[in-house]
């Protein structure tokens, strides 16, 4: 890996860590391990690996979802422990919103589930963010999470040679 493309992938999570309010890039790499890592997990298997690529238009997206509601929809199946409902929802007439939300709201809603209950780690829901700004927020990161997936480690020219070129940008 050249040391170009070290030093921008650092620059780049230093400012991803800045934008969500994170002190560190060790404190935001905290947190994906704690709340982000499992959600992203299954955003990969569910829609990148299918090769999807497309985001969804943003302002749609924030019109479609309301957050709050989910968030707290999605908690009290967590705390009546219909966990199947939570982790395993019928994706058969999925579209790239209802992946995107999918990932948004399991993120907020176990950040703040957690913080509910004093769990270290649960850093969003100490933010004092509207629900609009936490959801473009969550799209962003989540957006820089998929050109990260994307780009992988090594140098970009190997991977466009190789027949890996970008598939999404940022």
């Amino acid at each position: 890996m050249s040391a170009f493309h070290i030093s921008s992938a650092i620059r780049s999570r230093s400012r991803m860590a800045r934008r969500l309010g994170f002190e560190s890039v060790s404190a935001l790499e905290s947190w994906e391990e704690e709340v982000v890592l499992d959600h992203f997990a299954n955003f990969i298997c569910d829609y990148l690996a299918l090769g999807y690529t497309v985001a969804p238009d943003k302002r749609g997206f924030v019109e479609f979802v309301d957050l709050d509601k989910a968030v707290e929809e999605r908690i009290e199946m967590l705390e009546e422990r219909r966990f199947e409902m939570v982790l395993d929802p019928d994706k058969s007439e999925w579209t790239v919103r209802d992946h995107y939300k999918q990932f948004v709201v399991g993120v907020v809603a176990d950040d703040i589930w957690l913080g509910r209950y004093g769990v270290e780690g649960a850093e969003i829901c100490k933010r004092d963010w509207t629900a609009r700004q936490t959801t473009v927020k969550m799209v962003m990161f989540l957006e820089f999470l998929v050109q990260e997936w994307v780009d992988g480690p090594g140098d970009a020219s190997v991977r466009e040679k190789a027949g890996h070129g970008q598939m999404y940008r940022v």
